[in-house]
């Protein structure tokens, strides 16, 4: 019966590890870079997404997006108000911070328009996007 009780308690314990490592913690962006010319004006980053894993990669990266366009990612804050927004947006996406260190990318996201001078804010329904495993 004792042995009942132990059993029970460790499976909670790994069913409350799991879910906080799927749920518990929220993606980081990092290693930012801007490339900008005259008319084009091109934003990469990684983020870190803190997941075991990760089932529906097109609606993530719209969450990834949204959260770059709205800038509401806690750690880094974009800057619009100079050149605007961006006319293309690249983003590489870890599972976790090993994966990153290791430059193990899940996959690649590209959120771009076929005309060069829309942007992500005023011409989004332009832009669509492309996903790419490793």
């Amino acid at each position: 019966m004792r042995k009942r009780y132990i059993i029970m308690r460790i499976l909670i314990c790994i069913i409350a590890l799991l879910g906080y490592l799927q749920y518990g913690r929220e993606e980081q962006a990092v290693n930012t870079m801007v490339s900008t010319s005259d008319t084009f004006y091109k934003q990469k980053f990684d983020v870190i997404a803190n997941k075991l894993f990760n089932l529906d990669k097109e609606k993530y990266a719209e969450e990834l997006i949204e959260k770059a366009v709205e800038n509401k990612y806690r750690n880094v804050r974009f800057s619009y108000d100079i050149t605007g927004y961006p006319n293309e947006i690249v983003i590489s996406v870890y599972s976790n911070e090993w994966s990153y260190e290791h430059n193990q990318r899940m996959y690649q996201i590209i959120y771009s328009s076929d005309n060069d001078g829309n942007n992500v804010k005023n011409n989004a329904d332009k832009f669509k996007i492309q996903i790419y495993e490793k």
